[in-house]
This record gives structure tokens, sequence and C-alpha cells, in this order.
């Protein structure tokens, strides 16, 4: 893949599609519970998957019984309760703050890979891992309007649960295809989502509609954000450094930043604003380290 403009315009594409999942998403969850959303999301998408990798690698898509063990904690932790959490955080807060929560993945898979596999950490990532707790607590200390504390406990636990699976998920993918990986991984997710949302709806008495616009920022966030945006990314990172495409990572925050103003009339406020700076700029620094260290 030629690096000279094709590379870095299909890493921008990805990620900014990532940013407006969170402003598709906001809209969608008007009208469908997070966890209904869920299961839509991924049921679809873990067809669309395995059907490309069943295509791609010839029938070739089983996995050993010893790694089903591995394939079920990153689909249970890393896609349904990291990504339930993700889309309730975006239900109960904004989504501006979820993404800018989310935009710390990078850096806090950096300090579990330090802690859990022994990873030396550098200067320079020392100084992103400081600069983006500094970002974290000034945008949870001072959140915008409509992001209530159950929000942010939520938007925090989607952050650390996906941070520590993708530990898990790094030896997945080391035997296997990402395409497959994702694709079970996925539909494990999809078979939790389905009872998981039957119970919300019952408990809870929330509504579920499919009437109206709902279909078009449904089938974006399905196809486009899930199913498209993870094949993308899966032929980036086969044919590039995991680094260089890394590198491209702050553009998601400010996508939806920009997105939630534009099309949802949220409130850039002057702390969400320090603290989003913040978490680029430690995005930026984390990406820096991952340069030197290659």
């Amino acid at each position: 893949m030629d690096k000279n403009w094709r590379s870095p315009l299909l890493c921008t594409l990805v990620i900014v599609i990532w940013g407006s999942l969170y402003i598709s998403g906001r809209l969608v969850l008007q009208q469908i519970p997070a966890l209904w959303v869920l299961f839509i999301r991924y049921a679809l998408s873990s067809v669309i998957l395995l059907g490309v990798g069943y295509h791609s690698l010839h029938g070739q898509i089983a996995i050993a019984r010893k790694d089903w063990g591995e394939l079920l904690f990153v689909g249970v932790v890393g896609y349904f309760l990291s990504n339930a959490a993700l889309f309730l955080g975006i239900q109960y807060s904004s989504a501006s703050f979820a993404s800018l929560i989310n935009s710390l993945t990078p850096v806090v898979i950096s300090g579990l890979a330090f802690v859990l596999l022994g990873e030396k950490v550098t200067k320079l990532q020392g100084l992103s891992l400081l600069v983006a707790v500094v970002g974290a607590a000034v945008i949870i200390g001072r959140p915008t309007q409509g992001v209530t504390t159950a929000g942010m406990v939520i938007c925090v636990f989607a952050l650390f649960s996906w941070a520590y699976a993708t530990i898990h998920l790094k030896k997945l993918t080391a035997r296997y295809d990402p395409l497959l990986v994702t694709g079970y991984g996925m539909a494990i997710a999809a078979l939790l989502s389905l009872p998981s949302a039957w119970v919300f709806v019952r408990t809870t008495g929330a509504a579920v509609s499919f009437t109206g616009n709902i279909w078009a920022p449904l089938l974006y966030t399905c196809i486009v954000c899930t199913a498209l945006a993870h094949l993308l990314w899966n032929e980036l990172l086969q044919k590039l450094p995991a680094t260089y495409c890394a590198s491209f990572y702050p553009l998601q925050p400010l996508t939806s930043m920009v997105l939630g103003v534009a099309m949802l009339g949220e409130v850039m406020t002057p702390h969400l604003l320090l603290g989003a700076a913040c978490i680029v700029a430690a995005m930026v620094l984390n990406s820096l380290a991952a340069r030197q260290g290659a």
C-alpha cells in the first residue's frame, strides 16, 4: 500500500468514522435502548465479517479448542461488556464526553502492558500518561451539561475493560487472522446482548421504536462504523506498522466534538476543551514514543 497518500487517507477515514460513531449512536439511542443497539450492531457485523473471512481465507475459519477460552474472554469482556458500557455511557452522558474518555484507550493499554506484561515505559510514554490523567481529571471534574455521575463511571469502565481485553486480544491475533477474532468476538457479544437487551427492556419498560428516521443512523452505525471500519482497520494493520495507524487516533475525539456541536447542539465548555487538548497531546506523545521504540 502506497504510504504517500493512500495510507494516511485510509487511516484518517477509519478514525473519522469511529469518531462519528458517537454521534450516530447518540441519535439511535433516542429510540432504541443501548443493549438492543449493541445486539443489532454485532449480529449484523459478525455475519458480514465472518462471511468475508470465510471467502478470503478459503473456508479456513476454525479456532482451536485450546483458544476458545481466550476468545470467550475477549467476546464477553472486550466486545460485550466494554461496548455495552460505551453505549450506556453515551446514553447517560454526551457523545463528546464518551469519545474523549475512550480516546485514552491507547494510553491505558500502555499502562496495563507495563503492569501486567512487564513492558518498559519510556520517559515520553510516562509523560503521555501524566498528561492524559490531567486531561481526564479536568473533564471528569467539570463535566458538561447532561453528563451524570453514572455516565462518567460507565465510560471509565468501558475504557478499562476494553484496554484490559486488548492485552488478551493481542495473543489471539498473533495466531489467527484479526478478521476471524473480530467476527467471532462480535458473534459472542451478539449472543449475550440479545437476552440482556430483552431483560433490560422488560425491567425498565424502555420503549423500542424503529420509526421515523432511525434506519439511516442505525444502518450507518452497524455497517459503516462497525463492519466496514473494522475491515479497513484490519487491512491497514496487516500492511502498515501499528504505530503508524495509531498516530491518527487523536482525530477521533476531535471528530466527535465537532459533529456533536454541529449535529447535536452539544456545548463545548472551556474545561472540556482544555481536557480535550490534554488528551490529544497525550495521544500524540504516545504515538511519538511508540515510533521511537519501533
